[in-house]
């Protein structure tokens, strides 16, 4: 009896914890949806008709209709954004009976719950159950973290890095390393910022290697470990030249966009300045910012909180604050820093309420009227 309950004990920490948090997770968006009536959380809105574009046709570029093609610019059609997450849908729809409606939507839950899962396993294992337990309730109720349900590439992106993460730290041997290049080509060709996740073997391979520069066998096993990440951008920028002639043509894409490469401090200011602090644009940065303020020093590792802090200045970086929410969101090792920090465990805990009321009283309520791109 003692065995059964031993081993039950260990299943419920192991798996039944982080399960149940993405449950509840769901839950509690997808009743507000029901109290309120609004079903935009399930809707391919925004963006995820794009990605939904080119998961059924491929990518598509034209010139620009004046008048109609808003914000107006030279290039329109789908070329903007990554085709990962939709290749990924195009060929897994048959396990939803070949819906793309349902695919992207089944395939989110499926890839949020793998990503709760392997997370916390990685944080379990290294920190113990408390921590990875306040982890996740910190990525769940942050004040984006709703976009994790719906059809944009977020919760792929999650499983992504998660998976990465544990086989780079818990695995050895040649289907580790094909698993990493496989997995880190996937994260490049995912999202604009995805390049950034090479940071994570940049700094480990460097920290905790022997740096023999003179030894070819070090920039080789160097190599392994960064080339899939610089190899998304250049596999995707090839296509556009080869299918429109134009390979920087995602960057003139963006152009509409007002993207254009600015000090990322001052592109903050001047969103306080210019905005209310009200904006969600200026709300997620602050409370994403007061992370590094108020959990320092920061108990993960130094390649997790050197990745935080470029994501935190890449967007910004970009000269435009556009959509700074989502985009914040993907700063996964942000929420173990909260989990890992030697706060008091009410202060870790009213700072994520914070979180929480911004997403419900403010965030998911624009969000589901269409206010929130």
């Amino acid at each position: 009896m003692r065995l059964v309950i031993s081993v039950f004990d260990g299943l419920m920490k192991k798996y039944l914890i982080p399960l149940a948090i993405y449950l509840a997770f769901i839950g509690l968006y997808a009743g507000y949806s029901e109290v309120n009536i609004k079903y935009a959380i399930f809707l391919p809105v925004w963006d995820i008709e794009h990605y939904l574009s080119i998961s059924e046709d491929g990518y598509v570029a034209r010139p620009c209709i004046p008048g109609k093609d808003y914000p107006p610019g030279k290039v329109c059609g789908n070329v903007g954004w990554y085709p990962m997450w939709p290749l990924t849908v195009r060929y897994l729809r048959p396990l939803f009976d070949g819906v793309f409606e349902y695919s992207f939507l089944g395939l989110v839950y499926l890839f949020g719950a793998l990503g709760f899962l392997l997370s916390y396993l990685y944080l379990n294992e290294k920190f113990g159950s408390l921590a990875a337990t306040i982890s996740l309730i910190a990525l769940a109720l942050s004040p984006p973290g709703f976009y994790l349900l719906t059809g944009f590439p977020y919760a792929f992106i999650f499983f992504l890095f998660a998976f990465y993460v544990f086989l780079l730290y818990n695995k050895t041997g040649i289907w580790r390393d094909m698993g990493l290049f496989i997995t880190g080509l996937m994260l490049s060709l995912s999202y604009p910022s995805g390049v950034f996740y090479g940071i994570i073997p940049l700094v480990w391979y460097w920290c905790e290697h022997d740096r023999n520069y003179r030894d070819p066998k070090y920039w080789i096993n160097a190599l392994k470990y960064l080339a899939p990440f610089a190899l998304g951008p250049l596999i995707l920028w090839s296509y556009f030249y080869f299918k429109f002639d134009d390979f920087f043509l995602q960057l003139h894409f963006q152009e509409k966009y007002a993207r254009t490469w600015a000090f990322p401090f001052w592109t903050m200011a001047r969103s306080l300045i210019d905005n209310s602090i009200l904006t969600p644009e200026n709300l997620t940065m602050l409370w994403y910012g007061l992370v590094f303020l108020l959990f320092y020093p920061y108990k993960v590792r130094r390649e997790f909180w050197i990745l935080a802090v470029f994501l935190f200045l890449f967007s910004p970086a970009t000269g435009s604050m556009m959509s700074l929410y989502r985009h914040y969101l993907i700063i996964f090792p942000i929420y173990a820093m909260i989990g890992l920090s030697s706060r008091p465990l009410w202060f870790k805990l009213i700072f994520i309420a914070l979180g929480a009321y911004l997403a419900l009283a403010k965030f998911f309520p624009a969000f589901i009227n269409y206010q929130l791109i």
